[in-house]
């Protein structure tokens, strides 16, 4: 948290002098700032890195999905904050408002996670992959069986529409809440009248932040894929089904343990 305040202050303290004195040292120095406040930001508590590390625990997705999930979700916060803050402060001169009405897109957000995990447990129950399936295992035997080719490729077509569903519906439940850090400089910088270096220092911060999160997902990839290398066969499906139930589990846990976070700091607990 000390960290974090410094960090704003030094965000703040740059817009205000970038504001007085047009100068291209300042610019640079209030993206860069940006872009290291993403990457150490990120690093710290947080739901949206909880949410993509359990995705890519729970499905055989690659590492790919994992960096696209994480930069897709980061800049959807970036792009929430510029487009909430240049709706209420420079449309309607509401920047009071912009606070109290990001804790709702924070509420929906949280909401939108844990109706994610509900439906990952619910298809783990009806016997299907947690967020459909992706082809990243290894074939060790071969497809002789033709006769069945038309009813696999009808399957793996719907399988393939339900992991593309649950991408972007991870990407739109992370990227919903407004980063906090992106909010106070883009708040700063539109009274300042310097609004387009708010949108450039929040873009370096969601990449900052898509940074950090790709990292955490590729890890996530590494212990997942050495968990499941331990044992074959049987266990093998029964490690991958207990880690999408464990995925299932902490995403409803997060979204239930934030919104009681979130409702008792406004003075509304159950």
């Amino acid at each position: 948290m000390t960290m974090q305040r410094d960090f704003h202050r030094e965000l703040v303290g740059l817009v205000r002098g970038l504001a007085k004195e047009n100068n291209l040292v300042l610019l640079w120095s209030l993206v860069s700032v940006s872009f290291l406040y993403g990457i150490f930001h990120a690093a710290g508590p947080g739901h949206g890195k909880a949410v993509i590390a359990s995705y890519m625990l729970a499905n055989r997705a690659p590492i790919r999905r994992g960096i696209s999930l994480s930069l897709l979700s980061a800049l959807a916060q970036g792009v929430v904050a510029v487009v909430l803050v240049a709706i209420l402060a420079q449309v309607f001169s509401l920047a009071g408002k912009v606070t109290e009405i990001s804790r709702f897109f924070e509420l929906a957000s949280f909401a939108a996670i844990g109706l994610i995990g509900v439906w990952m447990g619910w298809r783990l129950l009806r016997g299907k992959s947690s967020c459909g399936h992706d082809h990243a295992h290894d074939h060790d035997h071969d497809h002789d069986h033709d006769h069945d080719r038309c009813h696999h490729t009808h399957s793996d077509s719907a399988e393939t529409q339900t992991a593309k569903r649950s991408i972007w519906a991870i990407v739109t439940a992370v990227g919903i809440r407004p980063c906090t850090g992106a909010v106070l400089v883009l708040l700063f910088s539109s009274s300042a009248g310097i609004f387009g270096w708010g949108i450039l220092a929040t873009l370096a911060m969601s990449l900052g932040t898509g940074i950090t999160v790709a990292v955490l997902a590729v890890l996530s990839v590494l212990v997942r894929d050495k968990s499941l290398k331990l044992r074959r066969g049987t266990w093998q499906q029964a490690i991958q089904r207990g880690l999408g139930f464990a995925a299932a589990a902490a995403l409803i846990f997060i979204s239930i343990s934030m919104i009681s976070y979130e409702l008792q700091t406004a003075g509304r607990a159950f």
